[in-house]
């Protein structure tokens, strides 16, 4: 039996645009990772100064949780719109604080 031979599962509505903007997510937070991963080489192999690189790195964070904020608020929208519970990371993190 193959995945084509299985009964289509019925999704709930909204879900199939909820697991795109999750991945939506994931895909800016592994690139503010990256970004974050060649600064911090960047700076072992002293190609900035420390002003520059404490400058660069501060508004790469401001910059990328802006981005990933702005994602977020479109899960939760999406999620009250459609009346889903979003399971994902930053909604389970920020319950905890």
């Amino acid at each position: 039996m193959t995945n084509r031979d299985l009964p289509e599962v019925e999704q709930a509505p909204g879900k199939a645009q909820l697991e795109k903007l999750k991945d939506e997510y994931r895909r800016k937070n592994k690139a503010l990772d990256a970004e974050r991963e060649e600064l911090e080489e960047a700076v072992r192999e002293r190609r900035y100064s420390p002003e520059y690189a404490e400058e660069f790195s501060r508004r790469l964070e401001e910059n990328g949780r802006a981005v990933l904020d702005e994602v977020q608020a479109r899960i939760d929208a999406h999620c009250i719109e459609y009346g889903l519970k979003d399971n994902s990371f930053s909604a389970t993190w920020a319950e905890q604080e």
